[in-house]
């Protein structure tokens, strides 16, 4: 490969054996084009392969397959509006990025129509996606009549697609399977003349994803035109309809609307002006949407944090007088459903009986016991909840229990469940998983499953907001059942300190704890837990010393860091990657603590020396983490480990 560098650079190396001789105007037309999308993005980000004189990806992008795709609305050329999530109810989703300039992309028109129309009575679909600048929708309607394109047609004229997905060049192509996960990522095929095609990337991808198959490859590189992002808009271009719009409905409305958990609706233009102070205060101060851990320490996934730009688009359009601009650029309205975020699951659970929730005093961590009996020992893949008062629910973990001592603290507790703060009051022989609104659910790796024993009592933890009012609640749990044959078993670690003391009116008091791994893992989740004197906790993993090895050559990964803890927002944070961690690694936690009148937080007036515990006014520092053994675990056949 040959780092891209200028322009010159590109047509050097087009001729660099030949000596000089004239290039045809097609071909030049191609290496400009080439030379234009580099020009637009860093340079680091594309290369020349010098086999196929090409401009080609640098990278795999963010986006890998097996990550979530959140959901996303738009309107094809035509006008019709189409939801991602709605077409994946059908079958998988293509999205491919093509370009009304490029002619490496024009090459795929007839075979994108060919592969259209042999997998669209399969329940797959194609939306052909043309983004960013220079693509203007009559440009586009007419590339599409020359190409006799029948599948759906996107302008996507600000890139939004292009961002959701990580979208870097054209003609590029992304597969997401029925569970909303990407399941592949890059080129067509590997050739651009159509008799030299030897392997059929984006083809064989479908057809394993339809057959239920794992992807043999999963990433390749694509090659072509880099996508020419456009330049942020003037403040006074910003408006509602074409900026604000969409960054809510992506990102606010999963909670901010009617009938849901948080305060008030951002479901319209009026909604957003009412509330434009509060939005642009929030988002500039990242306390909305909420999202703790600390940009680029751990590589982490499931964001619901907004970018800079989107900071500052929400931020030009309050200074402009929040104008509300052409209806015409309104995305479709986003869908959202009361249904199971997996299809109908495994096995329903159901609050046994109502609980009430009073309208004043601090917010309710109640426990509920739900026993069960199933003919053999199952292995839960996700959980997800269905919150009988969507105005109270917070948030929702489900637990088990087989030493009965859930049903001891239920006894001595008048009315539905038991209250209890910071903890459960019994040692979980397993923790099924948790659901928050505005996040979809986690599924455990493929192939393994958090341990659901025959006959246990599954306990769920209901963190109740007080609204002002009595509120009525009876949530339902659904569970998913890992389909192997023999699920390998999630395990937990922790790292946990019990013996701290936090001396009364210490504005930072540092607490550290430490745990060593005594078997190879492989670790995906990372949950920190403190009570609400905690300000902030780091997370790292310190990699054992080869033999013979200096400190100079120690390891450490940042696993996670939170700088402005809020125990109201406390969940699992899934990693991007299995992360290996062999045996010896020594996991390390480093948290610190608010104990002054300064702390709004502080539940005791006046402060008062405080050590580990459950209660309210106790503290806790414990960081989970969820692995499975490496023993038993094959990360590439996404399953148990045969020997």
């Amino acid at each position: 490969m040959s780092r891209l560098s200028t322009v010159d650079g590109i047509l050097a190396l087009g001729n660099r054996r030949q000596g000089f001789r004239p290039i045809a105007i097609a071909n030049l037309a191609f290496v400009a084009s080439i030379a234009l999308g580099a020009l637009a993005l860093a340079s680091d980000e594309f290369e020349i392969d010098d086999s196929k004189r090409l401009l080609t990806e640098s990278g795999d992008g963010t986006l890998r397959p097996g990550d979530l795709v959140r959901d996303a609305a738009f309107r094809d050329i035509d006008g019709k509006e189409h939801w991602l999530y709605a077409s994946l109810e059908r079958g998988p989703a293509v999205l491919v990025f093509l370009s009304t300039s490029c002619p490496m992309a024009a090459r795929y028109s007839k075979r994108l129509e060919q592969l259209d129309a042999q997998l669209v009575e399969r329940g797959a679909t194609v939306y052909g996606i043309f983004s960013g600048s220079g693509e203007t929708l009559e440009s586009v309607r007419e590339h599409r009549e020359r190409a006799s394109f029948r599948f759906p047609i996107i302008h996507d004229r600000d890139a939004r697609l292009a961002r959701h997905v990580d979208a870097t060049m054209t003609p590029q192509a992304f597969v997401i399977d029925k569970s909303r996960r990407l399941r592949y990522r890059g080129a067509i095929d590997d050739n651009r003349i159509e008799d030299r095609v030897k392997a059929r990337y984006l083809e064989d991808a479908l057809r394993s994803v339809l057959a239920g198959e794992k992807v043999a490859l999963e990433t390749t590189r694509s090659a072509g035109c880099s996508i020419h992002f456009p330049d942020p808009p003037a403040p006074k271009d910003v408006t509602y309809t074409r900026h604000i719009a969409p960054i809510l409905a992506d990102r606010c409305e999963g909670c901010h609307r009617a009938g849901q958990v948080a305060p008030f609706a951002l479901s319209s233009y009026e909604d957003a002006k009412r509330w434009s102070t509060e939005i642009r205060a929030y988002t500039e101060k990242r306390l909305m949407p909420p999202w703790k851990p600390a940009r680029g320490f751990g590589d982490l996934i499931d964001h619901t944090s907004l970018s800079d730009e989107e900071i500052e688009l929400i931020a030009k359009w309050v200074d402009a007088g929040t104008p509300e601009g052409d209806s015409k650029d309104l995305p479709p309205r986003p869908r959202f459903t009361d249904g199971w975020a997996y299809g109908e699951p495994d096995l329903v659970l159901e609050m046994p009986e109502e609980y009430i929730v009073g309208p004043e005093g601090e917010d309710d961590y109640r426990h509920f016991i739900i026993p069960i009996e199933l003919d053999d020992d199952r292995y839960v893949q996700a959980v997800d909840v269905r919150p009988g008062n969507a105005r109270t629910v917070h948030h929702v973990i489900a637990y088990v229990d087989t030493s009965g001592r859930a049903r001891e603290l239920d006894a001595k507790d008048p009315g539905p469940g038991y209250t209890r703060f910071g903890g459960t009051g019994f040692d979980p022989v397993s923790t099924l998983g948790g659901w928050a609104p505005g996040f979809t659910p986690q599924r455990t790796p493929e192939g393994s499953g958090a341990w659901l024993p025959k006959r246990a009592d599954v306990v769920l933890q209901v963190h109740y907001y007080r609204t002002g009012f009595e509120e009525r609640d009876r949530t339902r749990v659904g569970l998913w059942f890992a389909k192997d044959e023999k699920p390998v078993k999630v395990r937990g670690a922790m790292a946990i300190n019990t013996e701290f003391r936090i001396p009364a009116g210490e504005e930072s008091y540092e607490v550290r704890a430490t745990t060593r791994l005594r078997e190879d893992a492989y670790v995906y989740s990372v949950t920190p837990h403190m009570h609400l004197l905690g300000r902030g906790m780091e997370v790292v993993a310190r990699l054992p010393l080869a033999a013979g090895a200096s400190l100079s050559e120690e390891t450490i990964v940042p696993l996670i860091l939170i700088e402005d803890w809020d125990f109201a927002w406390q969940r699992a944070y899934p990693l991007r990657d299995l992360l290996f961690l062999p045996r010896g690694t020594t996991i390390e936690l480093r948290a610190w603590f608010d104990n002054s009148a300064k702390n709004p937080n502080n539940p005791n007036d006046p402060p008062r020396p405080v050590r580990f515990g459950e209660r309210t006014t106790d503290e806790m520092a414990i960081c989970f983490l969820s692995y499975l053994r490496a023993s038993e675990y094959d990360p590439d056949a996404r399953g148990r480990r045969v020997e």
